[in-house]
């Protein structure tokens, strides 16, 4: 008698076992079984069809639009009213009797040595910068390089067209001082991305002066137009432009799912339905307005179904003006700007990453603003990864995923997901500056952002698929309102918080084994001790940030405080591992581990209160605009360095904190940056 039989019933007997273990070991905030439910419901196909239907190319926008919702909003209503969402409703904002220029016919021709229609708008809108008025424009061509002021002396443009290997606007600036009548630039995100994508242009914009025009060519074209002059071809440039006037204007749509009534709290979650009425792109971002709409009706349906209770606090849907909108939202609905605890922010959701080299990326809170938020979504992230990746220790039960989260008609490309440290330049910003967390997902890199490029045919339906999954999980815990949920919470917080503080020591750590001398050892030791201390503090925050969660607030302080001490036992113990190893590292050199004392430019830095002035407008990204004089920190700290200017903080404990949440700073790196602001009026130094 064969064994085989017995061995093979042995076999199927096992894996149900297995499978059942497996997904015991995959978890979330919510059961095994809702997060299932969430699975098999949202659809990317269904948010790919309503990609579709809001941008199905970039197009020139119709002036009859202008009088009426845009057809992006009606869109969005249309399918808001469909699916069952409540309070749809269309407000309009942005000062009155404001026109703006829109194109209706727009051509840019090469007229000699031969004709050939370069660039058409109704092929490619973006290839005609926003704001240029009417105009049938004849002259000769130029080549300006990179059309920097040195580029143009010795050279006649004088009535001339220019043509330039850099960005449209700033060439055409330099172009009308020298009497051109026309720029056609590059529009391009980077020298390696105009390599890679040579047929792409980059949306630009150009508030041109009457009898003149700014075009934005791809990078090919620039090339060979370029190669031509070089040789001595002479080429003659027409354009034609015709434009209307229009009554400018901004609009957003808000939509509702209601909470149960037993709470006074709200949740949110956004994307940004236009970024400028010209400029339109299919993952930036009407992807993640199809993706949040799509999460909507999913979890709608899941609570009628009885597999999702329905949430207790009231679900804000906005589809906006990208940061205009929601500031306007939120400034003309204080009661929702104080009610709202917490916003999942959606912008640029559904790559397909292979063929970007994408990654999908949680951006955290800053640690300015340290939230219970970001465990919410990283823990969602973290699980739709790991089901939808083989585990070869999971073979045993099939060489397959444990739930493959995917599309019929999607990809099946690897999750490659990363939580990164927080970034602003979208709508999460705008919540947070009224006071409500905030984290973003976006898909990173885009190598059609902003561009002639941005159309769905890039998008993924499994990438929906799996971006939806880990909104509306995240969205079910963050409206659930009920006290088990809130210590559910905090627990993860609490155990989260263990890792980034071991994150921060083993940081530290490297800074003492990277030291080089006894000097840069005793600054090493200072930094790993900064780093210790900030995530501490830190992580005493985010535990006491989630006390909001609990029915009684101030009932919550009160259960999360029990942490406080123990993150402080915490924090004692990896400093106390921090010494022996700065001990360690002082006997392999022969050098005494001395004890660090405050240095002269500390001790004056810990005197200075810095406080931005409200007058100066500093640039979105922190510290100075981009292109402006003066000394700059490095890009990664300018967001954060931004918002602690308000947080009346000592120049040294400004310098100590971006070391502690990113890399050692140099002390005189941040002074020489806040002297130079304080000349230029945008900040004040005070002594204390």
């Amino acid at each position: 008698m064969s064994c085989r039989p017995v061995a093979a019933l042995v076999f199927a007997l096992c894996i149900p076992t297995a499978l059942a273990a497996q997904e015991r070991e995959d978890r979330t905030l919510l059961s095994q079984e809702q997060m299932t439910s969430i699975i098999n419901e949202v659809s990317g196909e269904r948010a790919m069809h309503l990609l579709l239907e809001l941008v199905p190319y970039q197009r020139v926008r119709l002036p009859a639009e202008y009088g009426g919702p845009y057809h992006e909003t009606q869109v969005i209503v249309d399918y808001a009213r469909r699916y069952g969402f409540q309070n749809v409703a269309v407000e309009t904002f942005g000062p009155e009797n404001q026109m703006a220029w829109q194109p209706t016919q727009g051509e840019l021709w090469m007229t000699s040595p031969k004709s050939v229609k370069l660039f058409d708008i109704h092929d490619i809108a973006l290839a005609l910068a926003s704001l240029n008025a009417n105009g049938d424009i004849s002259g000769e061509l130029v080549d300006v390089g990179l059309g920097r002021p040195e580029d143009f002396e010795g050279k006649d443009v004088d009535g001339k067209f220019v043509l330039s290997g850099a960005s449209t606007g700033a060439t055409y600036r330099e172009a009308v001082q020298h009497g051109a009548i026309g720029v056609l630039g590059v529009n391009a995100i980077g020298f390696q991305r105009s390599q890679d994508f040579p047929n792409e242009i980059v949306s630009s914009t150009v508030n041109a002066q009457e009898g003149t025009v700014a075009w934005s060519v791809t990078p090919e074209v620039q090339r060979n137009l370029a190669a031509m002059l070089a040789r001595g071809d002479s080429i003659a440039i027409r354009s034609i432009v015709k434009s209307v006037e229009v009554p400018y204007k901004n609009e957003y749509v808000h939509a509702e799912i209601p909470g149960d009534g037993s709470t006074t709290q709200e949740t949110a979650i956004s994307c940004h339905l236009y970024e400028g009425v010209i400029k339109q792109g299919a993952n930036d971002d009407n992807s993640g307005c199809a993706l949040i709409l799509e999460v909507g009706r999913a979890y709608m349906k899941l609570v009628a179904e009885g597999k999702l209770p329905r949430p207790q606090r009231t679900i804000n849907f906005q589809f906006v003006p990208e940061i205009s909108g929601t500031n306007a939202y939120l400034n003309a609905h204080p009661d929702k700007a104080k009610a709202i605890i917490g916003t999942l922010n959606f912008d640029m959701e559904a790559l397909r990453v292979s063929m970007s080299r994408s990654f999908w990326i949680m951006q955290r809170t800053p640690d300015s603003f340290p939230s219970y938020l970001n465990d919410i979504a990283q823990s969602m992230m973290e699980y739709i990864a790991d089901i939808s990746r083989e585990r070869v220790r999971f073979r045993s039960g099939g060489y397959a995923p444990s739930e493959p989260v995917e599309s019929t008609r999607g990809s099946k490309d690897a999750f490659y997901i990363k939580i990164d440290k927080h970034y602003g330049a979208s709508d999460h910003v705008t919540y947070m500056q009224h006071g409500i967390p905030a984290v973003m997902f976006i898909t990173w890199p885009d190598m059609w952002y902003h561009s002639s490029e941005d159309t769905p045919d890039k998008q993924d339906p499994t990438q929906y698929k799996r971006a939806a999954a880990v909104a509306l999980g995240s969205l079910a815990v963050l409206s659930d309102g009920t006290d088990a949920m809130a210590a559910r919470v905090a627990q993860e917080n609490v155990g989260r918080g263990l890792a980034r503080m071991g994150e921060s020591h083993t940081k530290g750590m490297g800074y003492l084994a990277d030291a080089t001398d006894a000097a840069s050892l005793v600054t090493a030791y200072k930094e790993a001790r900064n780093a210790v201390t900030h995530q501490a503090a830190i992580e005493k925050d985010v535990v006491q940030s989630a006390s909001v969660l609990w029915t009684d607030v101030a009932a919550g302080r009160n259960k999360v405080a029990a942490f406080q001490p123990l993150i402080d036992g915490r924090a004692a113990t990896l400093l106390e591992e921090v010494k022996a190893a700065y001990q360690l590292q002082a006997a392999q050199r022969g050098v005494p581990a001395t004890e660090p004392s405050m240095t002269a430019e500390e001790r004056e830095a810990a005197a200075l209160v810095v406080a931005p002035v409200a007058s100066a407008g500093r640039g979105g990204r922190g510290g100075f605009r981009r292109g402006g004089g003066g000394p700059r920190l490095p890009d990664e700290y300018n967001a954060e360095f931004r918002l602690l200017l308000g947080k009346g903080m000592t120049a040294l404990q400004i310098r100590d904190f971006l070391s502690g949440e990113f890399t050692p700073l140099p002390l005189a790196d941040v002074m020489a940056v806040l002297r130079a602001q304080e000349s230029a009026g945008q900040v004040t130094l005070t002594r204390k």
